[in-house]
């Protein structure tokens, strides 16, 4: 998450990030290419209900469920398809942060299976390159 060779990028602490993959899940539009609408409909303690809309059109929607500082998951359960999409926080063996994204898909017709996952494979590594930045943006203008 941090590259330490890197002196002028804006160092992330767990903190940071944790507040970035909240705004991501209230709003993913800035940070997911291919969600062009996002409106929470319930907030809980732990989380919350949004409707997404893709760029293909298709609304869904969405549980998300925050662990504190450690993971956010979205989970999609409707007649099309189910999946749990994992963003955690960890460390890796020097101490340093990670972001790790995971994601467990079932749909109901095998093609479309192997598109959805290829689109995430391209799709969801760019989507965390992108909450990283505007979560280093972020900082940086708090910071200025």
């Amino acid at each position: 998450m941090n590259q330490p060779g890197d002196p002028g990028q804006v160092r992330l602490d767990r903190q940071d990030v944790w507040a970035g993959l909240l705004r991501k899940a209230a709003n993913a539009v800035p940070f997911v290419a291919g969600i062009v609408e996002c409106v929470v409909v319930e907030r809980s303690e732990n989380g919350l209900v949004r409707e997404v809309v893709f760029q293909s059109g298709e609304r869904v929607r969405e549980k998300v469920v925050f662990e504190p500082e450690w993971r956010v998951a979205f989970h999609r359960a409707d007649d099309r398809v189910r999946w749990v999409i994992h963003n955690d926080i960890g460390e890796d063996e020097a101490g340093e942060l990670t972001l790790t994204f995971r994601a467990e898909l079932d749909l109901h017709d095998d093609a479309e299976e192997d598109r959805v996952a290829a689109s995430m494979r391209t799709g969801y590594p760019a989507a965390m390159q992108t909450t990283l930045a505007l979560t280093r943006e972020a900082v940086a203008a708090r910071s200025a």
